[in-house]
């Protein structure tokens, strides 16, 4: 058996970090009441969170716990002890040797020497994601580490409860319910979450770190993308559709640019056409029905503002003796402003059901239609937040178009890495 390990809690939080925060994410992911979250970061000194961990188990209970602002660190342990201090484990206050835990718990997919796709064994494989099947490395292999250690995990705390409540020593500290390596923490997907306002500007900002990562590689990606487009525009109708049907196959390709950065790698400007390796059936037809959803509102614009127009001049008498007056100083403005609110109306729900799906297909292995349900949910949940990052992105866009609009090849990069940053505060938290 391997070096076994105790994960423990210096008693400070990482700069910037409020306690509050801190508190509430250690509930959300820990799946403990406040109050025991509260006592275990009132802490002032040392604190044994975990032991008897292998090393591999070890580093995600420290990546999970210095993800939500604690510093914390690993020791190793030559032999288990009873006076570790508290723990999240019930203890039963005596002195017993390391728990070996099952293999199912401990396996995990091994790397090879060199790196393949673990699951369509693919060699296309650009840091934590397979260019052939559109996969996040890391993510598919904690989802399958986590499906085998979830009922082996389960089985051990139901035990552990069992003999701290035998014994009448139970910690107070004990997770009641679920492992600290829980779903959320092996990174899966969840139901959008709802945020204040203020995430709206944290999106912005977020965004901005991406492109300060490597701003060359971004604008230069932007400006390529921008060439090609208005290369390809130029031919007539087949053009604008291609653009329109790729549009959401780029997207993917940036959103996975952005995932390579958070797991520490560069983003590149082959990343923008890293969307065409994976789903791109999928991304097209997001494409193809937000496509349709657009000529659904132009058509329903021009009926409605038609038929304003027509009302407002008078009906077939008017038509034939228009009043050039009436014309321009009532239907005229009056359908025009009309058209635009239905426009508007209509736009918005087509917008929010567009927005996060490449980044879900690309990521998630969704289909289009399921993708675009779950990115209107996740925009419908954070109208607020969307207001401030709307309202926010349009005062820098105009700033960014002052100079000759050189400000945009900075705004264009945060705006496409701030869709990615949403998207990971809606549905990772």
């Amino acid at each position: 058996m391997g070096e076994l390990y105790r994960v423990v809690y210096t008693g400070q939080l990482r700069l910037g970090m409020e306690k509050r925060e801190v508190i509430a994410s250690f509930c959300q992911r820990f799946k403990v009441s406040e109050d025991k979250a509260r006592k275990v970061l009132s802490s002032t000194k040392d604190l044994t969170l975990k032991k008897d961990l292998e090393k591999a188990k070890a580093e995600k209970y420290l990546q999970a716990l210095e993800s939500i602002g604690m510093i914390v660190r690993l020791e190793p342990m030559a032999q288990a002890s009873g006076l570790d201090g508290l723990s999240l484990v019930p203890l039963d206050g005596k002195e017993e040797a390391p728990k070996s835990e099952p293999a199912a718990v401990v396996a995990e997919p091994s790397k090879p020497k060199k790196p393949r796709c673990p699951k369509c064994g693919s060699d296309r494989v650009e840091g934590d994601n397979c260019l052939a099947c559109g996969i996040v490395l890391s993510k598919f292999l904690a989802r399958q580490a986590a499906e085998a250690e979830n009922e082996a995990l389960n089985t051990e705390w139901t035990s552990d409860d069992q003999t701290g409540q035998a014994q009448g020593v139970r910690d107070p500290y004990a997770a009641p319910e679920a492992d600290l390596v829980s779903g959320a923490l092996a990174g899966e997907l969840s139901d959008p979450v709802s945020h204040s306002a203020g995430h709206g500007w944290e999106w912005i900002t977020r965004g901005f770190w991406h492109f300060k990562q490597n701003p060359l590689a971004w604008i230069l990606t932007i400006v390529i993308w921008v060439v090609i487009s208005l290369a390809v525009s130029m031919v007539p109708f087949i053009g604008s559709l291609a653009i329109t049907l790729f549009s959401p196959v780029v997207l993917a390709g940036f959103m996975l640019g952005c995932a390579a950065q958070d797991h520490g790698d560069d983003f590149e400007i082959s990343h923008l056409f890293a969307g065409f390796s994976s789903s791109v059936g999928q991304l097209v037809l997001v494409g193809l029905l937000y496509l349709v959803g657009f000529i659904i509102i132009m058509f329903v614009m021009t009926l409605f503002g038609g038929g304003v127009m027509f009302g407002m001049m008078g009906g077939m008498e008017s038509m034939e003796n228009p009043d050039p007056t009436m014309l321009s100083s009532a239907a005229g403005v009056g359908s025009v402003i009309l058209m635009i609110l239905v426009a508007f109306g209509l736009s918005i729900p087509l917008m929010m059901a567009y927005w996060f799906a490449p980044a879900l297909i690309a990521m998630e292995g969704l289909s289009a239609i399921e993708a675009m349900k779950l990115s209107f949910a996740g925009c419908l949940k954070n109208i607020l937040p969307f207001l401030i990052y709307g309202i926010v992105m349009m005062i820098i866009f105009v700033i960014g178009s002052i100079p000759v609009g050189l400000g945009l090849l900075v705004v264009m990069p945060v705006i496409t890495a701030s869709i990615y940053t949403a998207y990971r505060d809606i549905y990772y938290n």
